[in-house]
This record gives structure tokens, sequence and C-alpha cells, in this order.
């Protein structure tokens, strides 16, 4: 009978029992091979094992006896030289050493002390070999040398014969003596002998052990194969039989099932296809939220509903700002991961019975309350509070970038479309501090702004309309600059200067900020080689990093580049990104700080303490300085925690620089603080290369003022 004619049952039966047994074969195999091969390779190992044990013994006996003769020596003055020698001989004589015994010897090949032979005792045996070795003195070499291990040939005075003795010998210090013992070959290889019987016992005892174990477990496993064989065949045709019913028309077909196994979750699953087969019109196969059709329906209803209530119907639009860097920089299982611990947050937020909807990077939701403009508000900036906390992602600290865009229904002439697009348009100006935007009718022109302004970013970046402006970073301990960071303005030929603060994140948005931080850095190190060429060899530039640029593959190409392209030093490069970035993606910021700093770039924390500050990331990050945000330094309530700041950077041994010091008052605040670094408006304003190079950089003290 072919094997393809068999049953289910009996294919599982063969199969599992064949290779069973082919396991179990080649097992016991390996386990005959492996003790074989052990035994025998092993008695070298074991011997040299042993035998480091043996002179280790002896060392320590020696060196305990040279101690103590040392010291009858010391304390019996009162004696001469040979009536202290013969005492230690004495001494020696009556010791109990059950097998051992030490000899002692003159430096001259006196014997001062041999208990097998005390005959010998008195003689000078300097002059004594045995096969062509002056043991004495090959001893007194290793003695001159401090004492150590010996081995030589000599009489075993139990076998008569003739044996390599593996002994230990010592100064006696004070004296002119050493002492010194051993044992003979005989005993090692008895206890060596004794040491491989003992191991072959037990690999004996272990091999027949495991035959009979394999006897026992192939019976064993002959019964539960076929036992489970035939529970396999009976849920298999269980299942057959469904199919059969299915293809009938029976999609309403529910299985049952008892078991929690293999078989138990796919008859869950058969049931959850036939579920999904009615409900895939209506459900995201992602995250199982309802999708936009869903939503729609409900809407339409909900809309129709209300236009004779006294309650305002409210549309939200959700949605993950920086979702596609996500997913560029941890991939799509991440950011899939990163939209259901999303819904599982804004769940706890909203009623059981509001419906969340899931379109892409949208979450889309609506309810009905009597509650005004302020409310919602308020609502919606609780949701973005309890969203922004990182989410831990398989142990990577992923953050977000949330944004609500909330639209109120007009009755009575509201439809589902038009309040969908109100919400939409209101999420894309939701980008102050608050980051919520409440639809308007002014947003419907105010979105073709935003359009047009990325137009003309995309044309700037072609054109090259930026200039890089920079702003002096102080030494208050020297009263002298000690670099720059840049700061990148936007000249438009009808606009003229455009903030960082409308393009920056338009260009981080969109992507655009690739380039024109390629750009910047590329400016910037250009421009430190100008300066160095006029003198200022000891200044540092300070380059802004963007979170994307950081993440990219070839990031630290760039910089060598641009450091080779300009025959810049290294040294005098300083990049700075910001907590969240450094903490975004750990480990790989852990390797990418290591290799500038190989490089032998700085790295500075930007905006530090508005993130998560951690001692414990931070004493893994191989940076070199903290700058603390500006924020902390205009109010007093949050002096506390720039104090702290100052000590964290003390004590991992980092700079700390003060950012946005205006006034007298923050800087004596920081001195008594022991912070010395400092860059803002109270020193400076940020300005041209022209003008820093005449305010600052020909005169490098703090007389002039921008």
């Amino acid at each position: 009978m072919k094997f393809r004619n068999l049953s289910i049952k009996n294919k599982i039966l063969f199969g599992i029992g064949l290779s069973f047994l082919a396991a179990m074969i080649f097992l016991m195999a390996a386990v005959f091979y492996q003790f074989e091969n052990l035994s025998s390779s092993n008695e070298a190992v074991l011997e040299e094992k042993l035998l480091e044990q043996l002179y280790n013994k002896y060392q320590n006996l020696v060196r305990t006896r040279a101690i103590v003769f040392a010291e009858i020596y010391k304390n019996n003055d009162n004696l001469t030289d040979e009536e202290k020698e013969n005492l230690i001989a004495d001494i020696n004589r009556n010791a109990d050493l059950e097998n051992n015994y030490f000899y002692i010897y003159s430096l001259e090949g006196k014997t001062i002390s041999l208990p097998p032979t005390p005959e010998l005792e008195g003689q000078n045996r300097m002059g004594y070999s045995i096969k062509n070795r002056y043991l004495i003195k090959e001893m007194l070499e290793v003695v001159k040398k401090g004492g150590g291990q010996v081995t030589y040939p000599y009489i075993n005075p139990q076998t008569g014969n003739i044996e390599t003795k593996y002994g230990y010998v010592e100064p006696i210090a004070g004296t002119d003596l050493f002492v010194g013992s051993g044992g003979y070959e005989t005993e090692f290889n008895e206890i060596v002998g004794s040491s491989i019987k003992k191991i072959n016992e037990v690999r004996n005892k272990t091999l027949y052990l495991s035959l009979v174990i394999f006897a026992a477990v192939t019976l064993i496993m002959f019964f539960i194969i076929l036992d489970i064989s035939s529970y396999f065949n009976k849920q298999v045709n269980r299942l057959i039989s469904a199919f059969k019913e299915v293809e009938k028309g029976r999609l309403d077909l529910n299985l049952t099932y008892e078991s929690r196994d293999e078989f138990g979750r796919l008859t869950r699953g058969f049931n959850t296809m036939l579920n999904k087969i009615n409900n895939l019109t209506y459900n995201d196969p992602l995250t199982g939220l309802p999708n936009m059709n869903f939503l729609q329906m409900n809407l339409r209803d909900a809309l129709e509903n209300n236009k004779n209530s006294s309650k305002n119907l409210y549309l939200f639009t959700l949605i993950t700002d920086n979702l596609n860097l996500i997913n560029s920089n941890y991939g799509f299982q991440k950011g899939n991961k990163l939209l259901k611990e999303i819904y599982q947050r804004l769940n706890k937020e909203l009623d059981n019975k509001t419906i969340i909807a899931r379109k892409n990077d949208e979450f889309i939701f609506y309810f009905t309350s009597r509650s005004g403009r302020e409310k919602m508000l308020s609502f919606a900036s609780e949701i973005l509070k309890n969203l922004s906390f990182p989410y831990e992602i398989d142990e990577v600290l992923i953050y977000i970038k949330p944004k609500i865009g909330i639209a109120k229904a007009a009755v009575p002439d509201e439809n589902c479309s038009s309040l969908l697009k109100k919400s939409r348009i209101a999420v894309h100006f939701a980008e102050d501090k608050s980051k919520i935007a409440f639809y308007n009718r002014k947003m419907d022109g105010k979105l073709s702004g935003r359009m047009n302004l990325e137009n003309k970013l995309r044309y700037a970046i072609k054109e090259e309309q930026f200039e890089l402006y920079y702003q002096p970073q102080v030494d208050g301990r020297k009263n002298r600059i000690i670099g720059v960071e840049e700061l990148i303005r936007w000249k438009h030929p009808e606009s003229g200067l455009i903030s960082p603060g409308d393009f920056i994140p338009l260009a981080e948005d969109t992507g655009m900020i690739l380039e024109l931080g390629d750009w910047i850095l590329n400016e910037s190190i250009k421009q430190l080689k100008i300066w160095n060429e006029k003198g200022y060899n000891d200044l540092k530039m300070s380059v802004n990093i963007a979170p994307q640029q950081f993440q990219e593959d070839d990031f630290i190409e760039k910089i060598k580049s641009i450091l080779n392209d300009y025959d810049v030093n290294p040294a005098f490069l300083e990049l700075e990104i910001t907590e969240r970035t450094a903490i975004r993606d750990v480990e790989y910021t852990i390797d990418v700080l290591n290799r500038l700093k190989k490089l032998g770039v700085s790295i500075a924390i930007d905006d530090f303490g508005t993130g998560y500050s951690s001692l414990e990331y931070l004493n893994r990050f191989a940076i070199d300085k903290l700058k603390i945000d500006k924020s902390f330094l205009h109010k007093r309530d949050n002096f506390n925690i720039v104090k702290t700041i100052i000590m964290m950077g003390q004590t991992l041994d980092l700079e700390v620089v003060a950012e946005g010091v205006e006034t007298e008052e923050e800087l004596d605040f920081l001195a008594a603080n022991g912070c010395y670094l400092y860059q803002g408006y109270y020193f400076a304003r940020p300005a041209p290369a022209e003008m820093i190079e005449n305010n600052f950089l020909k005169n490098r003290s703090l007389n002039n003022e921008l």
C-alpha cells in the first residue's frame, strides 16, 4: 500500500513513530560516541588537573612550614645557628604529616633534615645526582627565584625504585635554608587510576540506564502516538463535515468546541472566519475596529435623529502626526501594534457606547452632548494628555504626536460627508501647543494657505533661500565665547523672514527636513572651516539634528563625508538631539552615539528636561553635554528642576548649558548652582556669520552686544 493512500490517522502514526525512533537512535548513538570520546580525551585533562592540585597542595604545605621555621629561627636569637638548625630538624622530624615529609637544606647544600634517611643529615649533598641530574643544585636555582615547583628523579623509600617526584621548594625567610616537600609518581598514578575508575563506573551506569529509559520511552510513546492519531483523525473528519455544510451555504454554522488545543483553536478560527465573512464590510481588519463604512452608516442615522434634539453632535478626528516616520523607523509590525495601543487608551476615555472608527492614521468618533465648545476643548486636551505618554512596543519606547480636529454638526442641514470633511480640515490646523483645533469657516481658506506654504518650502529648498544665523555660547567663568549654535532662517523673496516655527514642523511632516537638514549640516561645517582659516581654531559649532536625520541609515557616513570635504577636526563639531529622539530606540541610539564618539564628534541633549529624563538612559549614552530648556529658566517655580538637571550633569561628568538666559537674576542663580555655560539674549541674539565674527569672534570677550 502506498503511503499517500494511507488514512490521516495512519500517516500520523507512521510519521511520528518513525521520527521518534530515528531521533532516539540518533540520540543514543550520540550519547555512546560522546561517552567514548570523553573517556579517552579527558584522561589527559584529568591527569593535568590532578597534577595541578598536587602541586598546589605541596605549595601550601611548604609555604606554611617555611613561615613556621622562619618564626622559630627569629624567636630563638639566643641560640647559635647550629643550635637553631638542630632545633628545626628536631621539630621537622617529629611532625605528624601522614605520608608527607619535609626536607631542609642549606643554600650550600648541607642536609639539615631528611626524615626518611636521617643518616644523611649533616652531609653536604650539593654533588648528589641521579640520572645525571644534580638535584640539590636544581632546587637551589628555583629557591633563588623565590621558590616554585620542582620535578626530579628520586628513590621511593616505599618501593626502592627511582621514580619521578613532584614537589615544591621555598626559602625560609631570614635564614640561609630552604624547605621542600613532594610526592612520588606511584602515589600520583594511584590517584589518577582511582579517579578514572570512578568515572568509567559512572559512565557505564549512565549508558545502561539510558538503554533502559530508551526502551521504556519507546513503548510509552507507541501508545501515546496511537491515542493522539485517533484523536486527530476524529477532529479532522469533524472539520471536513463542517466544510461540506458550508459548501451547501450554511454560513451561520457554529461548531461547538470543548478542548483548548490546536483543534479547539482551529474550530474557533473556523467560527471566526464565518463571522468575518458577514462583518468584514464594516470592520477594520487590522484592529477589529469599525471602519468608515460602519461609522458613516451610523453617523447618518445619528445626524437624522439629532435634528430635533437639544444636544449638539460633535465629530472628532484624531491623527498620529508621525505614524509614517514610526512605520519607516520601526516597521509596520510595531506600527500596527502601536495603533492597537492607541485605541485601547482612547477607548478608556470614551463612553462604551461611542463608536470609534479607524482609517489609516485616523481615529474618528462622535457623540452628542449639551456641553459647549470650551468643554469639548477641555475633553480633547485630556485625551491628548493620556495618549502622549510613551508606548512600550516590543521593549522600544515610542512617542506619538497626536492632534485632534473637532467639528460641530450644523443642524438641520449637516450631512455625513461635510461633517467628516470639516473635522479633517480642523485637524490640519491643530499645530499650536494644544494640538487641538475647532473647525471654523476661515479654515477653508487657510488650508489652501498651508498647501501654498508647502509648495513654497519645496521651492525654497531647491533654490536655497535659507541663511544660517548663529548664537554664541558663553563660558561665564572666562567671560569668553566658546562656541555657537546654528539657527536656520528662511529669507523668502516676497514674504521676508519666515519663522522656523512655521516651516520646520511642516518640513518634518512632509519629510523635507531630510534635505533641509543635509543643507544645514553642510553649511554649518563650511562656516566652521572659514572661521578656522581665519584663526578661530578653538570654536565649537553646534548643529541641531532632526529625528528623521538621526534615524537615517547613512547618517554617520554623511557626517564623515562633510568633515572630510572641508578638512574640519571632528572635535569642534557638536550635534544636538532632543531627549525624545534619543530614547525613541535606545539600543539604536547607543550604537549611533558610540560611533559618533569614536569619530570624535561631541553630542549634546537639547531641550533637556522636557522629555523622559532618566539617569539610567543617560548613563548608557555617549554624550558630552546637557542643554537645559529655556522654559525651566523663565519660571521661578521650575528652579528646582534646573538645580536637579545641573546635579545630574555633575554626577555624570557632563557639561551643562543653560539656554534662554535673559536676565542677570537667571545668570546669578545658574552660577550659584554650578552652571557656567550659557546661551541667550542676555549675551547675544542670533545673527548672521559676518555679524558674529565682527562683534564677537574678533574679540572673544563679551564687551560687545548684538
